[in-house]
Formats: C-alpha cells, structure tokens, sequence
C-alpha cells in the first residue's frame, strides 16, 4: 500500500513548468515539506484513507475550485476544473458521495462542462439528493461583506462531511489574494476561503490540492513557501507581505499541477476501494480539456484557450493518467498474487 501511495505521489510532483517562471523548481521542495508536517509516506494515501473514513454514501462533500479573472483569466484556466471534476467523479462511483461545487459566477461554465465531460450530470441540489452521479454548482460571492456570512449559511444547511480545493486562490497574512508573480488580485477574485476556513473551524475534513504556494492549503507549508518561491516573502504589490497563502488544510498536496493533485487521490481511492477506474482515462481526459478550452479557460502559461495544463501537453496529461491507472491496477494484481501465494 505505501509503495503505491509513493509511487503516485512521485509521479504527480514531476515539475514541468517553463523556463520563464521564476516558482520553478520549487514542487518537490513544498511536497516533502507537507509530507513531514503530516509525518506521513504518501500524501495521496493519507488524503483517500482520510476520505474514505469521513465520507460515506449520500454524504455531501464540497469541491472549490477557479481562478477566473479579467483580464488575462476571464474564464479562468485548466488547471483547477478539470482535478476538481475528476475527484467528483471518483467522489460519487466511489463512494456514493453527493459533490457541491461551491465556485465564483466566472467559473461556472468551465467546471460544468468538465463535469459532463468526465461523465457526471449536472442538476440542481434536489435532484442531486436522489440521483447518482450527479453533482450541483453553487454560485459563490464575490465581496467580503458577504462572502463570509454565505460560507456559513453554506455549511449550515448543506452540512458537508469533507471540503476540497483545487487551484483557488488564498490570502496571505493581510488577507490579501495574489497570482503567482505576485501581484495583487483581491478585488477580482471571489472570497471562497471563508467556506474553507469555516470548515476548519468546524472539524470538518479539509483537503487541498496546490501548485504555487498562494491557494488554499498553502498554509501548512506556508514558511517554506515564504522561503523557496520568489514572491512568497514579498510580492509585487502595496501589501509587500509576500503571496503565501495562510489558509492550512488538514492534508495539503503539492502537485506539479492542483489537477494532478486531484488525480493522485482519485487514484489512490481507486486502489483502497479496489475500483482503478476511479481515476479516469486518457479518452476522458482528453474530452474534459477540449470542454474546458471551449469554455474560455485558457492554459494558466500561455494565457491561451489551448490544449494545455501550466504549459504540460494534452498527451502529457492523458499519458500521466493512463500511468497512474496502471500502477493502481498493477497494485492491485499483487495483491492477488499474493494472496494466490499464500495457498501454495
């Protein structure tokens, strides 16, 4: 089990970014960080056997995720969608679950059509409480002087047993949001950190997927995101007190994408349930990005409506998940296997 978990893990923190970003290099860095605060092998693991304990059938579970931001990201970028679709899909055949996306208005048609893509439905709530493999959008916000009263009445009347993000954006310490090169986009952003911070408060499962050190869950490793990424200290902004990100999470993974992230979890919840096909294939993936580029989203290093993740291809994309089924699949032929053994 842990040699799996590891082998996941290694997979998703692969860094691929491009020369011009200044935060390359810094993945693997923010990855074993997070690992030794959980005192853990395998973040991946950890995180599905966390789900699996907290998370049982018609439970409800949120999902946050999107960037969308004018005008460079007007409907947001593939990296964050696509992970959140897929652990939603791996959320409701594995478990049962009942997803919530809780996302800002810009960020609605990208992430319903990457849920239809990876084969969910996309209903209202009361038609979600009593189909299957269904999932609900809700609208989130945009200002603080509501936005904090909405995650509360949120939490309160849906009740979530666990809440996840994916490639959303965090405060630092002045509750400022950053990108990030450091620049300040706290006005253009909706305010999706109070459900996240309102669920710590809470007890409830928090888990986060991330790839730069200002989304949600940077919080855990915020110190070293503060040492080792360029901004992380002091960004480009008046605020000067850098673009790490303060919100914690009970389990954070760093991941050479916030997708990638969710994928290793779909994976890793594929092999404790014995399902492999929790983590989708390479047809799939390739369907949920061409949705997600035809809604706008753009590539999140080219700022281009283009097949691509932070600069990884489509065929990268498709082969990481095709390779994280294979060892999920393999895993589980071992156990067999040994068990086989043991009659001999």
């Amino acid at each position: 089990m842990q040699i799996i978990g590891e082998n996941v893990d290694r997979l998703i923190t692969v860094e691929m970014r491009t020369k011009n970003i200044p935060a390359r290099g810094m993945i693997r860095q923010l990855y074993e960080a997070a690992r030794r605060k959980l005192n853990v092998n395998s973040l991946t693991l950890f995180a599905a056997q966390k789900i699996i304990e907290h998370v049982k059938r018609n439970d409800t579970v949120f999902i946050l995720t999107g960037c969308a931001n004018p005008p460079l990201l007007p409907h947001g970028e593939t990296d964050g969608p696509m992970g959140a679709a897929s652990l939603a899909r791996a959320l409701c055949l594995g478990l049962g679950a009942k997803p919530l996306f809780v996302v800002g208005e810009r960020d609605i048609n990208p992430i319903k059509q990457c849920t239809l893509a990876v084969g969910l439905g996309v209903e209202d709530y009361e038609i979600v409480k009593r189909a299957r493999n269904t999932a609900c959008i809700m609208p989130f916000p945009y200002f603080d002087v509501t936005s904090a009263k909405a995650a509360k009445e949120l939490l309160d009347k849906y009740e979530p047993k666990a809440v996840f993000s994916f490639e959303t954006m965090g405060p630092n310490i002045k509750g400022e949001l950053h990108s990030i090169l450091g620049f300040n986009l706290t006005a253009s952003l909706p305010k999706l950190y109070h459900v996240f911070q309102e669920a710590n408060s809470r007890g409830i499962l928090t888990i986060a997927g991330l790839d730069g050190g200002n989304e949600i869950g940077s919080g855990v490793v915020e110190e070293e995101v503060r040492k080792v990424t360029p901004y992380g200290n002091a960004c480009q902004c008046p605020c000067k007190s850098g673009n790490a990100c303060c919100i914690s999470a009970d389990v954070s993974i760093p991941a050479g994408s916030s997708n990638w992230a969710a994928y290793g979890v779909a994976a890793m919840l594929g092999f404790l349930l014995k399902k492999p096909d929790l983590i989708q294939d390479a047809n799939t993936e390739r369907r949920m990005l061409e949705a997600c580029v035809m809604t706008g989203a753009v590539d999140g290093i080219t700022f281009r409506p283009v097949p691509m993740v932070d600069g990884t291809w489509d065929a990268t994309n498709q082969g990481l998940v095709t390779i994280l089924r294979n060892i999920v699949e393999n895993g589980l032929i071992e156990e067999e296997l040994g068990r086989a053994a043991d009659g001999y």
